[in-house]
């Protein structure tokens, strides 16, 4: 009888570790907002806090754009120029931004002498920045390197940060990163490599293919210039 307990007992044990540490695991597809991007998240590694390394980026080594879906110009162009007087600041300059239509798509060229803050900022501001209507299902910065593809890069609000001050995102070379916005002025920025973030860019790619956009074409897009002048 003795024997019987122990082992019923060693079996309770037994099944307790296994569905602690045993389960299923599955990689999870996140959205951002109503996004439907794919991310691939360890979710053992989300809780802890990672340095990384910070990679340099240099802006002229880039076109730079913002894909915005199911929005309107009027919109686009109020929003980077209520943005633009954020700083309050006397002092401003004229920018440069080309805006193109493909299908349910509007593509911003973003000037090459705006900063690495302003252009990712920019990126986060037009996913809402106040109660509206034409407020874009998707706003997703992409980043086209001039002289070697694999540079290219891919960008959005992260949708698991409840404060809206992060962007996750992944080179074509298939290495993921996250962005603190507050914390990007730098010159070169502060885009950090994270081996805990997966985030898959034939994947995210293919499915803003699905919605109506193919990345491919981006710079044969023929855009509209509009001058914007922003406060330093």
């Amino acid at each position: 009888m003795k024997y019987i307990i122990i082992g019923i007992i060693a079996i309770v044990i037994i099944l307790i570790l296994f569905n602690q540490f045993g389960g299923k695991k599955e990689d999870n597809l996140i959205s951002q907002n109503t996004n439907s991007f794919g991310i691939k998240e360890n979710t053992a590694e989300q809780e802890k806090s990672t340095l990384g390394k910070i990679k340099k980026i240099n802006s002229e080594d880039y076109d730079r754009f913002i894909l915005t879906k199911s929005t309107t110009e009027s919109y686009i162009l109020k929003g980077i120029k209520e943005y633009g007087e954020l700083s309050g600041n006397e002092e401003y300059k004229i920018y440069s931004f080309g805006i193109a239509e493909y299908g349910d798509w509007k593509i911003i060229k973003v000037d090459q002498s705006i900063s690495f803050y302003v252009y990712h900022n920019l990126v986060g501001w037009l996913s809402g920045y106040e109660e509206n209507t034409a407020i874009p299902e998707h706003s997703i910065g992409f980043s086209k390197n001039k002289s070697d593809s694999q540079e290219d890069y891919l960008f959005f609000l992260d949708p698991e940060n409840e404060y809206g001050d992060t962007q996750i995102g992944t080179f074509r070379n298939g290495k993921s990163f996250s962005i603190y916005l507050p914390e990007a002025y730098e010159e070169y920025g502060n885009l950090t490599i994270k081996k805990e973030i997966q985030v898959s860019m034939k994947e995210n790619v293919d499915y803003i293919s699905k919605q109506g956009f193919n990345i491919s074409d981006i710079e044969s897009l023929k855009d509209t210039e509009h001058k914007i002048k922003m406060n330093d």
